[in-house]
């Protein structure tokens, strides 16, 4: 049995061309998740043309996907962040959510729109601190 390969792997191995991973494990069209990796190659401006071409055609086979982008990507190395919401608020986010009884996606649409004493009331009701912004 093989190792299983991450998502992460088959983006280095299209952004520098480290060796076709679908040629060299038998198991890597099982462990190819396309969504993930156009995902990762969104983040740069020089390849996410070409995970919008691959994501047009969802139903296309996992190795041809690769393929593509295997072969029309550029070698170069590329250390692109990858997007990760922000928890600045959360324990504000948490008190709202219970005050109001909302969803996470609501309170986050409450926040921008509360003034600075209704955070703190809002607060100071959950028991939290008041240094909340």
């Amino acid at each position: 049995m093989t190792a299983r390969l991450s998502p992460f792997d088959f983006i280095k191995s299209i952004n520098e061309k480290s060796g076709n991973l679908m040629d060299a494990s038998p198991d890597a069209e099982r462990d190819y998740i396309p969504f993930v990796v156009n995902r990762g190659l969104s983040f740069s401006p020089d390849t996410i043309l070409y995970a919008n071409e691959v994501n047009c055609l969802p139903f296309t086979a996992a190795r041809m996907q690769y393929d593509y982008l295997y072969g029309a990507v550029r070698r170069r190395k590329r250390f692109d962040k990858w997007i990760k919401p922000d928890t600045g608020d959360e324990e504000l986010l948490k008190a709202v959510m219970l005050r109001y009884k909302v969803g996470r996606k609501r309170a986050a649409e409450y926040i921008p729109l509360m003034g600075d004493q209704l955070r703190e009331s809002v607060l100071n009701a959950k028991g939290g601190s008041k240094d909340a912004k």
